[in-house]
């Protein structure tokens, strides 16, 4: 019996571990799906239902919608380069994060808002507009 209990403490811990650690990197994650233009592993991030304010267009969408949205804005920005300018983290159900995106063109600034669920963090908001000079 206390063997079994030890095992499934061992589980729990290294899960609950495990958790944790993927919850602290979800902004370096994104922020790596928006450096290579990835709109479809940004949609994994997604709810089923999203803000998003593209350069002014405003207004929620379905998140297969907001993943044709994100594909057809790298279509016509590849990135050069992302940064991570600012982060947020200190509530444990909320994280926000401000990226700068070079593409060739032009400059981005992207906000992106995450809360928590029970299992991980997911995008409430994104927002692009033109970084102003």
């Amino acid at each position: 019996m206390k063997k079994k209990f030890l095992i499934v403490l061992f589980f729990f811990l290294t899960m609950s571990s495990f958790a944790r650690a993927q919850q602290k990197d979800v902004i370096d994650t994104l922020s790596g799906y928006f450096k290579t233009a990835q709109a479809e592993k940004i949609a994994e991030y997604l709810p089923s239902v999203v803000e998003l304010d593209i350069l002014g267009e405003k207004n929620s969408y379905s998140s297969a919608q907001a993943e044709i949205i994100l594909r057809d804005f790298f279509t016509k920005n590849k990135p050069a380069s992302v940064k991570i300018i600012n982060r947020l983290s200190s509530n444990p159900n909320h994280k926000l994060t401000i990226l700068s995106l070079q593409s060739a063109k032009d400059k981005f600034r992207i906000s992106i808002s995450l809360s928590s669920n029970a299992e991980r963090f997911l995008v409430a908001e994104i927002r692009i507009e033109y970084d102003k000079p």
